[in-house]
């Protein structure tokens, strides 16, 4: 059992030196059961790709049983075999893009570190060409962003659906919103969180025969909208964007000519992790949260 709570620790941090200090050892008392681990298993658990470490494909691919082994075995001597947030020590591993991170955990960060004090939250940058990989896989626990074509071997639950607006730099002379063709024929800035063929807007003109024109692309929403200053460029983002009160004193904003789906954030998790009680907990948390608040306060 000690072997498996230091594979799902090394694993999950893809560190010796951050797993140890999770686990509460000396680095070389890691590096010695790791290598007892490795030799149980059959297998290098971690190895080294240029300056990273990652774990092997073997050891991912364990994962997720180890931690419903872990969470069984919590739960047969925690007292009275119930899920205490209170008293439970783990890490929660969450893919979402910048954007989905902040409208989500801005809203359940403090619920969580006042009723589940010692549970940690980690976020990677995913979104959902790599984010159902990665939560059947184990290397995530849940995932926030839009995600319309799932297998059923993953759930979802809706969070909240927002229009798109579209923000051009304050100082550009626009006296007045786009038409469509103005609007297609413009310079865009187009906001990707990988490497999709199509985003979901441009999926969206494609399913009407039509296609704009993207002179620029990046990977973070928070830095689009800084962009735009000095450019004709167009963005077209989730309203929330647009409508903070960080970016409101230099983007002008307005409605798109074209009709375009809500952006609609969804968290999504693996089946397999369904009955993990800390897991269930945390997702009824945020499900909750998000429902009583409205797109009106982002």
């Amino acid at each position: 059992m000690n072997l498996l709570v230091v594979l799902e620790a090394v694993v999950s941090e893809t560190s010796v030196s951050r797993a140890a200090r999770r686990l509460h050892l000396s680095q070389p008392a890691l590096s010695h059961a790791l290598a007892r681990l490795r030799e149980a298993f059959g297998d290098a658990i971690l190895v080294r790709n240029g300056r990273v470490m990652e774990a092997t494909p073997r050891a991912l691919a364990a994962l997720p049983e180890v931690r419903s082994l872990l969470t069984q075995v919590g739960r047969l001597f925690s007292h009275g075999g119930r899920f205490d947030p209170a008293t439970v020590e783990r890490s929660i591993h969450i893919g979402a893009s910048d954007y989905s991170a902040a409208a989500v955990l801005s809203r359940i960060a403090t619920q969580i570190r006042s009723q589940a004090p010692s549970m940690r939250l980690r976020v990677f940058h995913a979104g959902r060409v790599d984010a159902p990989g990665m939560l059947r896989s184990g290397q995530l626990d849940l995932a926030f962003g839009v995600f319309n074509n799932l297998t059923g071997d993953l759930g979802t639950a809706p969070l909240r659906d927002e229009p798109y607006l579209c923000g051009v730099a304050r100082d550009l002379k626009l006296r007045r919103a786009m038409t469509e063709r103005e609007y297609l024929d413009a310079d865009h800035l187009n906001v990707l969180v990988q490497g999709d063929t199509l985003g979901l807007i441009d999926e969206a003109l494609a399913q009407r025969g039509l296609a704009r024109r993207i002179v620029l692309t990046v990977p973070h929403f928070a830095v689009a909208p800084s962009l735009l200053a000095g450019t004709p460029m167009v963005l077209t983002a989730p309203a929330g964007l647009l409508r903070s009160e960080a970016v409101k004193p230099f983007v002008k904003t307005f409605k798109p000519p074209v009709e375009l789906p809500p952006f609609r954030t969804q968290m999504a998790w693996s089946l397999r992790r369904q009955e993990d009680e800390g897991l269930r907990w945390l997702r009824e948390c945020i499900v909750k949260k998000m429902r009583s608040s409205t797109t009106a306060d982002v």
